[in-house]
């Protein structure tokens, strides 16, 4: 997990489209992640780095991954002699993999989602979008449609908003294209509604609003 620093760069590399969050009994708004798929990396590998101290009866609040993963590792022969070792195994490879991809992505393809199969980052290029399904390295066809929604709904969840323009933005790299126009066109027909405006006095939008309307 040597590139853990490089990864944590690009998950906190933040867009100006924001993100209700709630937290100590406060309602807060947080800038949503520039790289999708990083954070959801990067957050994967916090969730798997505190099962295994929790496994392994060991403390882990207050700690980075990288400290978690080193004290997992010179544990080695505790976490062998589990049942589970081949799926932990399993989950460590599938990390590292996806961390190779984020450094080094297939050239011209976007990575739309995680298989809902193997957990595995799904990569399409235009054609895949274009024709609506895919093959994921697990062999399971899957509807690009349904990967991107999974996608878009981890972050929708925590109330993700945005002007057009921003969402529009934001929704490119997941290979979903809409144009600004296409929803100020969806709010002048009210089809959609903004729930707020910005300090230009910008319509907002909810994410998962625009991303219903598009696929209705």
């Amino acid at each position: 997990m040597t590139g853990l620093p490089i990864l944590r760069s690009l998950a906190t590399k933040k867009y100006r489209v924001i993100g209700k969050q709630s937290g100590g009994g406060m309602r807060t708004v947080a800038p949503i992640p520039l790289n999708v798929g990083a954070w959801q990396l990067l957050q994967d590998i916090t969730k798997y780095a505190t099962s295994l101290m929790v496994a392994l009866r060991l403390p882990y609040r207050r700690f980075d991954e990288e400290t978690m993963l080193k004290g997992a590792m010179r544990q080695v022969p505790r976490l062998a002699s589990r049942p589970d070792i081949e799926q932990i195994m399993d989950l460590a490879h599938q990390a590292v993999h996806k961390m190779v991809r984020q450094f080094t992505p297939p050239p011209e393809k976007t990575m739309i989602g995680s298989c809902p199969e193997c957990g595995a980052d799904v990569w399409c290029d235009d054609a895949d979008v274009e024709s609506g399904w895919t093959v994921c390295k697990c062999g399971a066809t899957l509807k690009v449609r349904d990967v991107q929604q999974l996608r878009v709904l981890r972050l929708a969840s925590c109330g993700a908003r945005g002007t057009a323009a921003e969402l529009c933005r934001f929704l490119k790299p997941c290979g979903v294209t809409i144009r600004r126009k296409t929803v100020s066109e969806w709010k002048r027909r009210g089809i959609i509604t903004p729930v707020t405006v910005d300090q230009d006095g910008l319509p907002v939008y909810l994410l998962w609003d625009v991303w219903q309307v598009f696929t209705r």
